[in-house]
């Protein structure tokens, strides 16, 4: 669209100039013309007056001639009237010239009049020379009669009307000379004034076209200078400068893109960085706990392990120190560290299996089991251990229930969950075992109605080392139990929970995949 406008623009430039030349060729073209007429016609006066002017001496020499006789200068006349009619060939000449210029509206008479002037010329002639022929007492009247009537009147009247006519025809071309100037000054005005109107409507419509939308296209840098990508470039220009505003409003558009990618990005590492930010500051404090716990397990394993030492080596002392001693002291002794020795040895089972849990070198060897005949066994072993707590100790699993474990394993996790029962449940209570199958899991239940556990302490139960509020004298352990299921029962892909109520009780309850009988 800009560029038809450039291109009419220039169109109008080269018409204007075009008009101009064609005035200009014109005005000198009709200039010309009229310069030729005017010159003619000055030429023509000249030629009228030297037509007068010779003939008046002719007509003098002729009349001498008649006075004076053979006296005369017959040469001088017959010079002038080889003048007088090549004046009067001239001006036929460009009495015809001027009628076919200038037309005969200009002209009207001049060519028939010069036929008569020459007539009266050649009429007084032929009378002055005819005068010598007439006998003495006519010549005088006769004279008389061409100087006034046919010189002074006729001729006269003739070549001055002819003058005056000629003079007339002078000033009308001279009149139209200056009309015609007059009107090429006012066309050239006119067109001055056209072109200067129609230029100063071209160059404003070009820079308008030019400044609107550059100028709209530098608002629209300003505003992404200062951040503002939502802004957009208007339409409505010309073509070119639409197509300009697009590629920049889609520029835009990209730049928009880029810059909320580059805010959801830094908002995304923000937060990823907050969020491990929070996760390491867990770690840590986990750490710093997991450091406390470590603490406070070198030192209760220090007294566990330096309990049953003291124990042994104080027994051993007591045995070599007195030789006098009977046999049943002797068994005695030995009874009792044989006992610390079992303690020890199941300290440090914990601990291994511990070790190999963390290490992940623990084997578990699955097969398909009776998980209700490990009960029963479990129960049976730790009838004494009842017996000794008071603690009423009662199973129930009325049908035969099958899982996908390894017995050895699951028969230490059962073991760890009802001693831990009959520990912690009061003289006088009772600790239930029951054994379900739900769906396609084996449900084992272990509850006791002891002293229970504190809701504070609840979190922390299945962590290695931790020995909650509930710890009584009746504990041995140093708080590897309920850490050593929790691992035992990941690593069979099961489940294990823990409810509990300060005062009434508290019950464990694994889930484990199970199998039916073949």
């Amino acid at each position: 669209m800009y560029k038809r406008k450039i291109v009419a623009f220039s169109f109008l430039s080269i018409v204007l100039v075009v008009l101009a030349v064609i005035t200009i060729v014109w005005s000198s073209f009709v200039t010309a013309k009229q310069i030729q007429q005017i010159n003619m016609a000055n030429s023509l006066l000249s030629e009228h007056l030297k037509l007068s002017s010779t003939s008046y001496r002719l007509f003098k020499q002729l009349t001498d001639e008649i006075l004076f006789g053979d006296q005369a200068n017959q040469a001088k006349v017959r010079n002038k009237r080889a003048l007088v009619s090549e004046s009067l060939g001239k001006i036929k000449v460009l009495e015809r010239q001027q009628r076919e210029t200038a037309g005969e509206e200009y002209t009207q008479g001049t060519i028939e009049d010069t036929d008569d002037l020459e007539k009266i010329i050649d009429s007084i002639i032929y009378s002055l020379e005819g005068i010598s022929k007439l006998p003495l007492s006519e010549i005088e009247n006769e004279m008389k009669f061409i100087l006034e009537e046919k010189i002074d009147v006729e001729f006269r009247d003739s070549i001055n009307s002819a003058v005056v006519r000629q003079t007339n025809v002078v000033k009308a071309f001279n009149a139209r000379i200056d009309a015609m100037n007059v009107t090429i000054f006012w066309v050239s005005i006119g067109l001055g004034f056209l072109a200067v109107v129609l230029m100063g409507v071209g160059v404003w419509v070009l820079v308008n076209s030019v400044t609107r939308p550059l100028s709209a296209i530098s608002d629209a840098a300003d505003a992404i200078g200062k951040g503002d990508f939502s802004y957009r470039v208007p339409r409505g220009f010309d073509r070119e400068f639409d197509q300009i505003a697009v590629l920049f409003n889609v520029m835009t558009e990209k730049l928009q893109i880029q810059h909320l990618s580059e805010d959801q990005a830094r908002l995304e590492l923000e937060y990823k960085v907050s969020q491990r930010t929070t996760e390491l500051m867990a770690v840590n404090a986990e750490l710093a706990k997991s450091d406390s716990v470590r603490r406070s397990f070198l030192a209760d394993i220090s007294h566990e392990l330096r309990t049953p030492l003291t124990i042994i080596r104080g027994e051993a002392q007591v045995a070599l120190r007195h030789s006098d001693r009977d046999v049943r002291d002797y068994q005695d002794a030995l009874t009792c560290i044989h006992e610390q020795a079992i303690s020890l040895s199941h300290l440090v089972d914990d601990l291994l299996f511990v070790a190999r849990t963390d290490s992940g070198t623990m084997r578990i060897d699955k097969r398909n089991v009776e998980i209700t005949a490990l009960a029963d066994e479990v129960i049976r072993d730790m009838r004494s251990l009842a017996d000794k707590n008071d603690v009423s100790l009662e199973a129930s699993y009325p049908v035969p229930v099958f899982a996908v474990i390894d017995p050895d394993r699951i028969k230490q996790l059962f073991i760890i969950l009802v001693e831990n029962a009959l520990s912690y449940a009061g003289e006088g209570s009772s600790v239930k075992v029951s054994v379900m199958k739900q769906q396609d899991k084996a449900v084992v239940r272990v509850t006791d109605d002891g002293v229970g556990i504190d809701p504070r302490d609840i979190p922390f139960v299945f962590e290695r080392f931790y020995r909650g509020g509930r710890s009584s004298s009746r504990s041995k352990g140093v708080g590897l139990g309920l850490a050593v299921a929790k691992s035992i029962i990941d690593a069979h892909e099961g489940k294990i929970n823990l409810e509990s109520d300060l005062g009434k009780g508290t019950s464990i309850e694994i889930e484990l995949p199970c199998e039916e009988s073949v």
